[in-house]
């Protein structure tokens, strides 16, 4: 287990942490020094001297060559490392941009969900079987959008219509029909509206 930081040792570990989550790789010696208004880059040294001493990273003598070694640090996020084309190859080059988070995506995680996909009712909108739609959770949503409605306990994901006499689910496919709800079943309730979808290649 890692040994106990002073106070000031704590903060360039934890700016150290934070720059990773963020930007999917470690500040550089000028970029700390500058966080913490240090006279130059080599009283960084000292500091990540010490944390490496006591087990927090590892040093080499590259600019940004400092890797966080502490087993209670995760990373969260995928890290960003350039741009591919979807039609004329480009050359791919790996230059680190940030993470991909949940929250890059979809905002604030407090109202997100996701369900898996069973059914085929979605395809015409890219929803397929096997996906996960990512909902963020909410009692309504505007006649259109793709939600997430629960009928007799039973979730399902529709584009969701207002009606003078109720809701219409309408599917993404032709050669189904939507469901109609009338406005006094009490079985009925929308649980949110989808705001993304998670694929996983199968190669």
């Amino acid at each position: 287990m890692p040994e106990p930081l002073t106070a000031k040792q704590q903060g360039v570990f934890e700016f150290i942490c934070s720059h990773v989550r963020e930007r999917g790789y470690p500040p550089s010696y000028e970029e700390i020094a500058e966080q913490f208004g240090f006279a130059s880059p080599n009283a960084v040294t000292g500091h990540l001297k010490a944390l490496e001493k006591k087990g927090y990273v590892r040093r080499s003598e590259k600019s940004r060559a400092i890797e966080i070694v502490d087993p209670s640090f995760r990373q969260t996020g995928i890290p960003i490392i350039g741009t591919v084309a979807a039609g004329t190859p480009i050359q791919a080059i790996e230059n680190r941009e940030g993470t991909l988070g949940m929250e890059d995506l979809f905002g604030t995680q407090d109202t997100l969900f996701a369900l898996k996909v069973r059914g085929e009712s979605m395809v015409g909108a890219g929803i397929n079987p096997g996906d996960y739609v990512v909902v963020r959770e909410q009692p309504s949503v505007d006649s259109g959008q793709i939600g997430v409605a629960f009928l007799e306990g039973d979730a399902t994901i529709k584009r969701i219509y207002q009606e003078p006499t109720g809701w219409r689910l309408q599917p993404e496919n032709s050669g189904m029909q939507p469901i109609w709800v009338s406005r006094d079943d009490a079985t009925f309730r929308i649980g949110g509206r989808v705001v993304g979808v998670v694929r996983r290649v199968q190669i």
